[in-house]
């Protein structure tokens, strides 16, 4: 599974703002967007968007570029106002998890 972070460097003051918009739900179906997973991390100066999937950074550009999704271009256009945003594929250098035992 790969993944793909967005980064949004907060503006001075918008925090409370950005905590709030994170903590809503997402304005589109992620699972229908193709992703498997979906988390949002709040940092004092960013807003970090982890989405993960086979290819997430063609579904997160699908996503942004589809312009019959309303409800996503208005979310989008109020984390600009808060925030400047940066997209970065991520591959994981180290990762560990505990095995399932059911």
């Amino acid at each position: 599974m790969k993944q793909v972070l967005v980064v949004f460097r907060l503006h001075e003051g918008s925090r409370p703002e950005a905590a709030r918009l994170a903590a809503a739900d997402p304005p589109f179906d992620p699972e229908e967007a193709g992703f498997k997973r979906l988390a949002v991390y709040l940092t004092r100066d960013d807003v970090i968007f982890v989405l993960e999937g086979e290819e997430p950074e063609w579904r997160e550009d699908d996503l942004v570029n589809d312009f019959l999704r309303p409800a996503l271009r208005d979310r989008l256009d109020e984390w600009r106002k808060l925030a400047d945003v940066q997209t970065w594929p991520a591959q994981p250098i180290f990762f560990w998890e505990a095995s399932a035992n059911e």
